[in-house]
């Protein structure tokens, strides 16, 4: 009923918005401010995919439409400064694809709409004061909020049921609200199942592999990955690290899986690039970007490399394996 209300007040909206051809006496320009590098293969797809959509509701390139591609190939430090470089630019729309790149377009303009592709607990990185109604220059789509942490527990806890405490594996810089909510809804989570969270924040890619092994230490230990573009840069390094140290793990993006990673659970990224092409076309006939709610995932995908259970000596049991979106062997 949300998804077609939401279809619904956007269809209201848009009639009462001029169309296209005729919002658009000049070229209108939509930055995309993103934080991996431009030949990167989620980049290519995920631009690929608002080139399409934007084209289905009549912004094309060479005609109406002038993206402005800032790619920051996986330079967090460096964010900021591209962000200033484009609001320089006096662009109709900022598109940032993650928590990391919204922050750094928000620190830059308090004017210039900002759309986050990818933004995890928005409320709590002080992106909108509410998800119904943003109340500043910002909206968008997150596919992992803070309340899936009982989910993450579970599904772990289900392929290894041994687990009897969880490294948190983030860095603080890069997560939604410095990783805080995440702890404390895994930390909650995790009690009701008889299992403790073990607080691990990092700042540099050095201190990954040690702080796995250190984890691995203790019998019984798996590991968390919650959203954060930092570990999302050195998925292979995660997921090798916990590879080597035989701990499960579970990730959020199937990245870490593709890299020999366990396990990932995420709501659906595809839907992210209909919604945005949808909320850019509103903005640039007029809409107003604080009246516009953010949306979440309609979907989830639940991806499990098999083989990675095997050389952990895990067996897939059924109830996951009906249920896995893809099972990589």
């Amino acid at each position: 009923m949300r998804r077609r209300s939401f279809l619904t007040g956007l269809t209201a909206l848009a009639a009462n918005l001029p169309a296209a051809g005729r919002a658009s006496e000049r070229v209108r320009t939509v930055a995309l401010l993103i934080g991996l590098p431009i030949d990167h293969p989620v980049v290519r797809l995920r631009v690929g995919m608002l080139r399409e959509q934007l084209a289905l509701r009549g912004w094309e390139e060479g005609r109406n439409l002038r993206l402005r591609i800032r790619p920051n190939g996986f330079d967090e430090s460096m964010l900021v400064e591209a962000a200033r470089e484009l609001v320089r630019e006096a662009p109709d729309v900022i598109v940032a694809g993650s928590s990391a790149e919204a922050v750094a377009a928000l620190s830059a303009t308090k004017t210039i709409p900002v759309l986050f592709g990818t933004a995890s607990d928005p409320v709590g990185s002080g992106f909108v004061r509410s998800l119904d109604r943003p109340d500043n220059n910002a909206t968008g789509f997150s596919n992992n909020d803070p309340s899936m942490s009982g989910k993450w527990v579970e599904l772990l806890t289900e392929i290894a049921p041994a687990t009897r405490r969880m490294g948190l594996i983030y860095n603080p810089a890069t997560a939604a609200a410095g990783g805080s909510t995440y702890v404390a809804q895994m930390r909650a989570a995790a009690a009701e199942r008889g299992v403790a969270i073990v607080d691990c924040p990092l700042s540099s890619q050095a201190q990954i592999e040690p702080a796995i092994a250190k984890l691995a230490e203790d019998i019984g230990t798996g590991l968390m990955f919650p959203p954060d573009s930092f570990t999302y840069r050195f998925a292979s390094v995660c997921a090798g690290a916990a590879a080597r140290h035989r701990l499960p793990a579970i990730y959020v993006f199937d990245i870490f899986v593709s890299a020999g990673g366990l396990m990932s659970y995420t709501g659906g990224r595809d839907e992210s690039s209909e919604l945005i092409a949808s909320y850019v076309d509103l903005i640039l006939r007029g809409a107003d970007v604080a009246e516009l709610p953010v949306q979440f995932s309609r979907s989830f995908e639940l991806v499990i490399n098999e083989r990675a259970a095997t050389e952990l000596g895990l067996t897939l049991p059924t109830s996951l394996r009906v249920r896995a979106t893809r099972i990589v062997s």
